[in-house]
């Protein structure tokens, strides 16, 4: 048995959603990740689930490395972000920004930086740490950023 989008819009009740028409449309939601992916995963969810095919649009953070996949979590990870995303919203623009293979540079560098080019009206990230964990030039300075930006975080 498998979960599609058909039982994600029952269990969370957004179909009278979807009846007023709203679907996302106007809207562009930013996907976070530190992992290039294949497109061909994303468009392969699409098909199975029965929607519309529409590869997100990706952007590598410069100067970080090389679009690199690394297929031992971070790609699948950042796969269930933008197959369910697009599939709960599916007249929106996905956007995904990634880090390259440098490094210094990870999944927080891709929201500080999706934030300052303003690049989405919605960024979101399934990656996480305890915010006493963190510095102020990670998250806390994202969403500074994003509460400049009227983005939301």
């Amino acid at each position: 048995m498998f979960f599609d989008p058909d039982d994600i819009a029952t269990i969370y009740d957004i179909k009278p959603l979807y009846n007023e028409g709203l679907t996302g449309a106007g809207q562009s939601i930013t996907l976070i990740g530190q992992s290039a992916i294949a497109n061909s995963d994303i468009e392969a969810f699409q098909s199975a689930a029965g929607i519309t095919v529409k590869d997100p649009t990706p952007y590598l953070v410069p100067n970080s490395g090389t679009s690199t996949a690394y297929p031992d979590g971070d790609e699948a990870e950042s796969d269930l972000d933008l197959e369910w995303s697009g599939a709960m919203a599916p007249g929106a623009t996905i956007n995904f920004v990634y880090v390259g293979n440098g490094t210094n540079y990870g999944a927080f560098d891709s929201i500080v930086y999706a934030i300052d080019q303003k690049i989405g009206t919605i960024v979101s990230s399934s990656y996480g740490e305890c915010e006493t964990s963190m510095s102020t030039t990670t998250l806390g300075a994202g969403r500074q950023g994003a509460a400049r930006n009227g983005s939301g975080l």
